[in-house]
């Protein structure tokens, strides 16, 4: 029957007579088409010619089809198809404009195409048996009135009609890492706002939505992964195809897509809070997910919520993402490539999570809006790469804790606006960097790597530093005395290296330090004693090292005097009476030297935060001040160690009342010294 009915309408084609066809046999019909590669194509043929390729190409359709629609069911479709085909033939004489044919999606996305997709479903994909509804064919002397876009302010709203919702709130300032990392990030102008592509929408109705979605998925994702639901891509995809047409015919489609995608990439189920997620609402009400005016996503926080899994690259649909922050999670894999297309991308946090791979892959160096990109406490490794320097927006590089390799390329230079570079606990080598000294760097913290060769000189001239930190590593040389010029820096500490000289004088003009720590190195000379300007030193650590001379009686004029090491030096002369003076002194470390005379008493209101207080191996004499015993009795003092031990000690001192621990130093065996200076180390870390 389909067939004779397709005989019929050519036959009728050609019979056809218009009156004025002898007027029109020369006028020939531009139609324009768009080919398989997206091009408008024009074709310029008479009306006859384009009759007969609309059969014949029917023809083909039907022969090719047929024996499917007939299984299926699906003639009564066809036959409908059939019915309408005169209709079709009327055809307009006059061309058609660009609007008539495409019209642009808001944003200059790609262009509308109402009515059926863009490319030819698989056999495998269900049919519609839904009778076609065939556009109207305008009369040419009519004028044509433009289709109904979404960027059109008169068109109707397609989809549901989306909430706004308050902005989530940014996690909590995280306590600081025993690295002196800040708390929370520093406050980073907010780029303008990215628009991103949208998802071409149409009308969808139930029986177009399973080849809607295929068809826009398949742009992203590989089809075997979309049909296998074992995969997270194949459980988002069964996901959406139970969706509501008006979650799925949407602009945020594919925004809907990759956030699911990554719910089971992630293990949402296992989430500490998964609230609105994989719900009936617009996914900007999921939880952590904030968006632009309510519709695409500008940000997505998920800290500390029992993530785990590998992030999948679908993660590149979400390209409005200024803001990524996956801290103190179980995430694992690497770095996925998709981040790569996350191009308004200004802060990534993946810190103190299980990533291996490349600590810097080209994915992240090609994110050239990125302020801060923090990775630490994770087992990323690899090299850093010469093209670090192409981002030049980054304020925040923090890497420590990784097994990252190599050399710091000079390029780190070229980071101009970078203010904090934690590189700590990895296992970098080579020298440290001279074209730091070009950076307005707040902070540097490069502790326990094997960096060699001296601190470049370049350094002690960025005046803006407050945090330097270059401890366990195999540093050599002195100290300049323009390192006087870092009047704001509060932490310095070049601990367990091989820095020798002289500590210069100018460290006076360093009022600023809270931290200053140059212990376990080879330097000589004495102290200078220049600390009366300090207002706010906590933590004075000179043990292990060959300076002498007297301890100098400024650094117990600092109110704020917390820790005070000075074991295992050649310091000589007396305990000035003054050591008492700090009220808050807890640990006061004088052991291991060549202090002569007796131990000053003290007056009541005295070292009452004293925990710690060791004296052994010195050339002290007399008897131990009872003010300081009272402290033992009235449980303030925990360790009180002398040279008590023997038939006649140095100092006379009640075990264990008073003193809790006596040593006898001519007769000390080296495994009791060692025992002594390991508990001594513990104690000043505990």
């Amino acid at each position: 029957m389909t067939i004779h009915a397709l005989f019929f309408c050519s036959s009728a084609v050609a019979s056809s007579e218009d009156p004025n066809r002898n007027n029109r046999s020369n006028i020939r019909t531009v139609r324009k088409r768009i080919d398989e590669y997206g091009e408008i194509m024009n074709e310029d043929k008479n009306d006859v010619e384009i009759g007969r390729q609309y059969l014949e190409s029917l023809w083909d359709s039907v022969e090719k089809k047929h024996d499917r629609k007939l299984q299926r069911g699906r003639m009564p479709y066809l036959e409908s198809m059939m019915s309408m085909l005169p209709m079709s033939m009327s055809l307009q004489t006059t061309a058609p404009t660009k609007q008539n044919i495409l019209t642009k999606g808001p944003n200059n996305s790609p262009p509308v195409i109402p009515g059926r997709p863009t490319q030819v479903p698989s056999e495998n994909m269900p049919i519609a048996t839904k009778t076609p509804t065939l556009p109207t064919i305008a009369d040419p002397a009519k004028p044509t009135a433009e289709p109904l876009t979404p960027s059109s302010p008169t068109a109707p709203p397609i989809g549901p009609t989306l909430p706004t919702r308050e902005p989530i709130p940014t996690k909590a300032p995280i306590p600081a890492p025993s690295t002196g990392e800040p708390a929370e990030a520093p406050t980073t102008p907010i780029p303008p706002t990215a628009t991103g592509p949208l998802t071409p929408t149409r009308p969808c109705i139930e029986a177009e939505k399973e080849i809607f979605l295929l068809e826009v998925l398949l742009q992203t994702t590989e089809k075997s992964k979309l049909l296998d639901v074992d995969t997270p891509q194949g459980m988002a995809y069964s996901f959406l195809l139970e969706e509501e047409p008006s979650f799925v015919c949407t602009q945020t489609l594919l925004q809907r897509y990759g956030l699911t995608t990554f719910y089971f990439a992630m293990g949402g189920t296992t989430w500490t809070n998964s609230g609105g997620w994989l719900g009936h609402t617009q996914e900007c009400d999921w939880y952590g997910v904030n968006c632009n005016d309510g519709i695409l996503s500008t940000s997505l926080n998920l800290a500390v919520n029992n993530l785990s899994g590998m992030i999948p690259d679908e993660i590149s649909v979400l390209s409005t993402l200024q803001k990524l922050d996956l801290f103190f999670n179980s995430i694992t894999g690497t770095l996925p490539d998709g981040l790569a297309d996350l191009e308004s991308l200004t802060a990534l946090d993946l810190q103190q999570n299980l990533l291996v791979g490349q600590a810097f892959p080209i994915s992240v160096t090609s994110l050239s809006q990125l302020v801060s990109y923090r990775i630490s406490n994770n087992q990323l490794s690899g090299e850093i790469p010469t093209q670090i320097s192409s981002l030049r927006n980054l304020k925040e590089l923090w890497a420590g804790d990784n097994k990252i390799l190599g050399s710091i390329p000079s390029e780190i230079g070229d980071l101009r606006d970078i203010k904090t570079i934690y590189f700590d606990n990895n296992d970098l080598t080579g020298k440290v960097p001279s074209e730091l000294g070009l950076i307005t760097l707040e902070g540097l913290v490069m502790n326990d790597n094997n960096f060699l060769g001296t601190i470049p000189s370049q350094l002690f001239n960025v005046a803006s530093l407050n945090t330097i930190r270059l401890d366990g590593n195999f540093l050599v040389g002195n100290l300049p005395d323009s390192i006087g010029q870092l009047t704001d820096l509060e932490n310095f500490r070049v601990e367990h290296n091989n820095l020798s000289g002289q500590i210069p004088e100018s460290i006076g003009f360093m009022t600023s330090l809270v931290n200053l720590r140059l212990n376990d190195n080879f330097w000589n000379g004495t102290v200078p004693d220049v600390f009366e300007n300090y207002k706010q030193l906590d933590f004075f650590d000179i043990s292990n090292s060959n300076l002498a001379g007297s301890i100098p009686k400024s650094i117990f004029s600092i109110p704020t005097l917390r820790l005070a090491y000075m074991s295992n030096c050649a310091l000589g002369g007396t305990i000035p009476s003054e050591y008492a003076d700090p009220p808050d002194l807890r640990d006061l470390y004088l052991d291991g030297n060549k202090f002569t005379g007796v131990i000053p008493p003290i007056v009541p209101g005295q070292l009452e935060k004293l925990s710690e207080f060791l004296l052994q191996d010195n050339n002290i004499s007399g008897a131990m001040p009872e003010s300081i015993c009272s402290l033992r009795s009235d449980f303030i003092l925990d360790d009180l160690w002398t040279d008590c031990s023997g038939e006649s000690p140095e100092i006379e001192c009640d075990f264990p009342e008073c003193c809790n621990r006596c040593f006898e130093t001519e007769t000390l065996s080296p495994t009791r010294k060692k025992k002594r200076e390991l508990k001594a180390e513990h104690l000043k870390y505990a």
